[in-house]
């Protein structure tokens, strides 16, 4: 009996240690085939990271206001696509970030960064100025887009000739005039103010024109607008003495929604409404459109656009708003990344690259609204 006790005992501790072996086995199989698969995978993703990473000659960077986000958009995507061709990076300082920084903050930023140079639009201010001037003293390249910031050291400006701009408006202005379009309710009412007859004259004044311009945008910007306005009426009737007036209204821009209720104040202001309103930017066009269509006012007021996004092309056509000036943003891109490129390569570049316009009647906004239609498929 104590005998085969005793190999009953060896039997259980052979197999205990046989099971043991086994697991050791096992778990050293698994702990190898996942080392194995990790070092795989590892492998996978160093090989994609390095097909995926691009090293670029100069870091450029792309900074503006929040106000015409479609138009800024669009420059970028320009600006961008012209800076891969000669392998510069551009990058839009500024989106995506949890704080509204000011562009004055973001230069600082991009200064700090030392990057190859600096694309800006923003405020002309003391601020602004200052931060350019150290940019331009640590050898990066300012250019400025849209409003020339004047007394700074910025090697280049780009952007739409403010006189030839206000000469356009005033051809435009013009030929609302001579085709007829400008007329007047004249009303006949009865003791007790019933309407016994209404009927439309030709309009005996001049008609009353209001100018639309950011509160930022320099005098002597508005003053070259208005000048060529003025100078398009003397060449086109000399001599004529009852020429329309003009009115230039600065509207605050510093909040969301300031433009979109300085505007619509103007329309309910019905007795001093102006006949012909020439806006400056595309946010002004668009709010001054619809609060034509909302306060009953299409035909009543003539509107001059600036810009073509989708919706200002479609008004164009339905003749809410008369016509509106297209500015090439692809043009934009070029001329801006020609500059950088040509500083850098010579250590000069123009100190001003004009951007040409387009007037946009009904029949061309008909054009490239079909046009947009057989690019995007629907036509």
């Amino acid at each position: 009996m104590k005998k085969d006790h005793f190999q009953n005992k060896n039997i259980t501790a052979g197999g205990a240690f046989r099971v043991m072996l086994t697991g050791f086995i096992i778990m050293l199989l698994a702990a190898l085939f996942c080392a194995v698969y990790f070092s795989l995978k590892m492998k996978e993703v160093s090989e994609a990271d390095t097909g995926t990473y691009e090293v670029y000659d100069r870091h450029y960077v792309f900074i503006t206001d929040n106000a015409e986000q479609k138009f800024w958009n669009e420059v970028y995507a320009a600006v961008k696509e012209e800076g891969e061709r000669s392998n510069a990076y551009v990058e839009r300082l500024g989106e995506n970030l949890n704080v509204n920084y000011q562009t004055e903050d973001l230069l600082r930023i991009a200064i700090n960064s030392s990057v190859d140079g600096i694309i800006f639009c923003g405020e002309d201010n003391e601020e602004t100025v200052e931060r350019i001037n150290e940019a331009v003293r640590k050898d990066i390249m300012v250019v400025s887009l849209r409003q020339d910031i004047e007394n700074s050291d910025r090697q280049c400006f780009v952007g739409v000739n403010s006189y030839d701009l206000g000469l356009e408006y005033g051809k435009q202005i013009l030929e609302i005039m001579d085709s007829g379009q400008m007329q007047e309710t004249e009303l006949s009412i009865s003791e007790d103010g019933t309407v016994l007859e209404q009927r439309e004259t030709d309009r005996q004044r001049p008609p009353k024109i209001c100018i639309l311009e950011d509160d930022s945008m320099p005098d002597s910007k508005q003053n070259l607008i208005t000048l060529a306005i003025q100078d398009s009426f003397s060449e086109a009737r000399p001599g004529e003495e009852n020429l329309p007036d003009i009115e230039i209204k600065r509207i605050d821009s510093s909040e969301a929604f300031s433009a979109e209720e300085a505007i619509r104040d103007i329309f309910i202001d019905s007795e001093n409404l102006p006949d012909i309103m020439v806006c400056l930017n595309s946010v002004y066009t668009e709010c001054t459109y619809q609060a034509a269509v909302d306060y009953n006012r299409v035909g009543e007021v003539k509107i001059l656009g600036y810009y073509t996004t989708d919706a200002i092309l479609d008004a164009v056509e339905k003749q809410i708003i008369y016509s509106t000036m297209q500015v090439d943003t692809q043009e934009i891109g070029r001329q801006c990344m020609k500059a950088l490129t040509e500083y850098y390569e010579s250590g000069y570049t123009s100190a001003y690259i004009p951007i040409s316009t387009r007037v946009i009647g009904r029949e061309e906004a008909r054009e490239l609204l079909q046009e947009a239609e057989v690019e995007n498929g629907d036509g």
